[in-house]
């Protein structure tokens, strides 16, 4: 990859009529130039280091709840197997030997634990695998463009493109008379525990790289946003966060008036985050200096995010544990209320 943006460079550099007068800004510009290169490759090579992990699914984070389904297996001991044990409603699972045991509530390695200690009464040093095959507690979230967002069971090993095709696909639409895709897959995004995953959904679904179709796991939640309704996002410490539609020439005050205006505890110093959650710009502006007229009125862009702080950020991780609750938070109302309008319209 770098070799070929070193190869462009260079091409660029002996294609130009007189390339020995060029500015010593731009010589000065290319370490810097191949540096980020560099910085970027890194970057994806973390990106493909961290998806290889994801694909390998950590059960124990899961807890146990009634109608999951397992397969037991003790080895060694064959005649113990046994395969659809089913934990009933008051969160017990039958097994040989020892009976009922209440499994509602415990990890998977918490659960196998038991069952280990509970056989010990008749086997000498036993080795259970408890192995999950539907988790019916488990709960993936896929709120924007797709043909029905909701909260759907996780079922059978689900990965992301399963949950897409059990949301009834991504949706299309009329736009100027021709038929496209509503959803843009550059913005979209995943979120496990806070955290954005490095899923690229334009790699999943139109190249077809499987690397990023990683199994889900209980509280996922994705977002597709639209390719043609372009939003603005306010949250954090005003009277009403929520999303606005956005208008040419629109301001980042008056996106805060729309908002009815900071809480007593917003901070003045208010951020803009710029070109998706994956690929983000962030943008610090002290509206106090806006208002007694001293710098310009921020311009916004199409799907900017703006979080008015009420305590110190420090990190872009720390901004992410702030910003994630409120912004599915408001993306789910606004999947509420696209739900209510279509009832309302039949």
């Amino acid at each position: 990859m770098q070799n070929r943006y070193i190869f462009i460079l260079l091409i660029f550099l002996f294609s130009c009529s007189n390339y020995k007068t060029l500015s010593q800004e731009t010589i000065e510009a290319v370490p810097q130039f191949l540096e980020e290169i560099a910085t970027d490759q890194q970057e994806d090579e973390d990106k493909i280091k961290e998806l290889q992990k994801l694909q390998h699914v950590d059960t124990e984070i899961y807890h146990i709840s009634e109608g999951d389904r397992f397969n037991i297996y003790v080895y060694d001991e064959f005649d113990l197997n046994t395969e659809g044990v089913v934990v009933k409603p008051d969160g017990t699972i039958s097994f040989k030997l020892i009976g009922e045991v209440m499994v509602a509530g415990l990890t998977v390695a918490e659960a196998t634990s038991l069952v280990e200690e509970k056989l010990s009464k008749y086997i000498q040093y036993p080795k259970v695998s408890l192995i999950p095959y539907e988790l019916t507690g488990a709960n993936v979230t896929i709120v924007g463009k797709v043909m029905n967002s909701g909260v759907y069971e996780i079922k059978g090993g689900m990965r992301v493109v399963d949950v897409i095709a059990v949301a009834g696909g991504l949706s299309s639409g009329i736009f100027q008379n021709n038929t496209i895709e509503l959803a843009d897959l550059e913005r979209s995004y995943m979120i496990r525990n806070n955290r954005i995953l490095p899923v690229n959904f334009k790699e999943l679904i139109r190249e077809g790289n499987m690397l990023h179709n990683i199994p889900i796991l209980d509280g996922d939640y994705i977002y597709i946003p639209s390719s043609v309704n372009k939003e603005v996002y306010i949250l954090g410490a005003v009277e009403t966060p929520w999303h606005f539609l956005y208008k040419e020439s629109m301001t980042l005050m008056q996106v805060i008036t729309f908002a009815r205006g900071f809480t007593p505890d917003a901070k003045k110093e208010v951020l803009v985050i710029r070109g998706g959650m994956t690929h983000p710009r962030v943008f610090k502006i002290d509206t106090n200096k806006i208002l007694a007229g001293d710098e310009r009125d921020f311009p916004l862009r199409p799907n900017d995010i703006i979080y008015v702080p009420d305590s110190a950020i420090s990190t872009w991780n720390n901004l992410l544990d702030k910003i994630m609750p409120s912004l599915e938070a408001v993306q789910s109302g606004w999947m509420l209320n696209e739900i209510y309008q279509q009832i309302d319209g039949n």
